[in-house]
């Protein structure tokens, strides 16, 4: 289902799958391959979650937060978290 907010189209996806995408994507940024957990914590924003990354391995912490940042706004733009 595609939800019409102004000028954009964010689909709903659920917890798993959401984390899972996440997951995927700060993996795949450089510097945070052994990345081992994260956990999306539900909010009040229009997409409806944060992320948190809860196993960092051996990446450094400045990556590892850099990432999930770009990450983060990048899911928001796309989805939003349905219950």
């Amino acid at each position: 289902m595609i939800v019409e907010t102004g000028q954009l189209a964010r689909t709903d996806i659920n917890y798993a799958s959401l984390r899972k995408e996440c997951l995927y994507a700060i993996k795949n940024w450089p510097g945070c391959e052994s990345v081992a957990a994260i956990q999306l914590v539900r909010n009040g924003s229009r997409a409806g979650f944060s992320i948190k990354v809860t196993l960092p391995g051996e990446a450094e912490l400045i990556t590892v937060e850099r990432a999930t940042a770009c990450v983060e706004r990048e899911m928001r733009r796309r989805y939003r978290l349905a219950d």
